[in-house]
């Protein structure tokens, strides 16, 4: 027996300890015990009526639920949800667990590519979800990071158990007479036509910065990157400029981009937005003006960098 289980007063009182400091399975503090599962479970009902075991939420854990209530009261989420930041590595396991449970059932997944939605992807639950199909929202294209847009849906479609379709297309060509013929190629067309189906998106929003992964990967060079950042870029969804209000920009890119087009995504029922930090606060609140987000999974940091910035203080706004 572990510790201070054998000294414990009363089967309750060691069901307890075995299950919260042991943090052993109902089944295995059963086989422990010599009893059945329903006997432990009484047990540990038992240890919470008589005040052995007590409940008790942390503070900084009621804090960040109001955090995240008054982001999604601000901007119209459906949900959202503030992780712990002072843990990176932790936090993004926590949204990995989360993700899956926000993709509806039968769901088709449109998938962006990033650090953060690779990184994510990396720390998936292994599952079994035949019922969906996981889509590549943008096209390929060389990348500094090691990974690519490709990689990023057959992982999550690995992880998952998922089908997927990938964008056989670059993201970027130089003239839009060629993304158009393109994209009436068979093979292409019915990618393409995939990804007008979606149910559900999963994305990061990205800097409008030469960090952006846009800028790293040769889709935007740095005169195009000062191009949009001159006219008042605030960010990056899906490969496209964003201004401070989440408002497409025009530009030299236009027409030039294979992939899902802002009204494209828009158009989704359901868009999971995770991106995590307060230096992505101001492009996150961008595309939270835009409405980009139904859902959202973020962190501390990002969410106390955007508190001055909430359209509408949740508190104030009376009854």
């Amino acid at each position: 027996m572990d510790g201070l289980e054998p000294a414990l007063p009363g089967p309750a009182a060691r069901a307890a300890y075995l299950y919260h400091v042991s943090e052993l399975s109902q089944a295995e503090v059963a086989a422990r015990l010599g009893v059945s599962r329903a006997t432990v479970h009484n047990l540990l009902r038992e240890a919470r009526e008589t005040g052995l075991v007590r409940v008790s939420f942390d503070p900084h854990l009621l804090g960040r639920a109001d955090q995240a209530r008054d982001l999604a009261t601000a901007y119209g989420l459906e949900q959202a949800v503030v992780l712990p930041s002072d843990d990176p590595e932790a936090a993004l396991r926590a949204a990995a667990g989360m993700v899956p449970e926000l993709v509806p059932q039968g769901a088709t997944l449109g998938v962006a590519w990033g650090e953060t939605v690779y990184r994510l992807a990396q720390r998936l639950p292994q599952m079994r979800r035949p019922d969906l199909t996981i889509v590549q929202m943008v096209g390929s294209m060389a990348s500094p990071y090691g990974f690519n847009a490709e990689d990023c849906s057959t992982l999550i479609a690995a992880r998952l158990g998922a089908a997927c379709v990938n964008l056989h297309a670059p993201a970027v060509l130089s003239d839009p007479s060629l993304v158009a013929r393109l994209a009436r190629e068979p093979i292409i067309a019915r990618q393409l036509d995939t990804l007008a189906r979606c149910d559900a998106a999963l994305f990061a929003v990205g800097l409008a910065s030469r960090e952006s992964h846009i800028v790293q990967s040769g889709v935007a060079d740095l005169d195009t990157l000062a191009d949009y950042h001159g006219r008042g870029a605030a960010g990056v969804v899906a490969g496209r400029f964003i201004d401070g209000e989440g408002r497409p920009m025009s530009g030299s890119l236009d027409g030039r981009l294979i992939g899902i087009p802002p009204e494209g995504l828009l158009r989704i029922p359901r868009r999971i937005v995770v991106t995590f930090g307060a230096a992505r606060a101001d492009a996150l609140a961008a595309a939270l003006r835009g409405g980009f987000a139904t859902h959202l999974v973020t962190d501390a940091a990002a969410a106390e960098a955007m508190a001055p910035r909430l359209p509408v203080s949740p508190r104030d706004a009376g009854p």
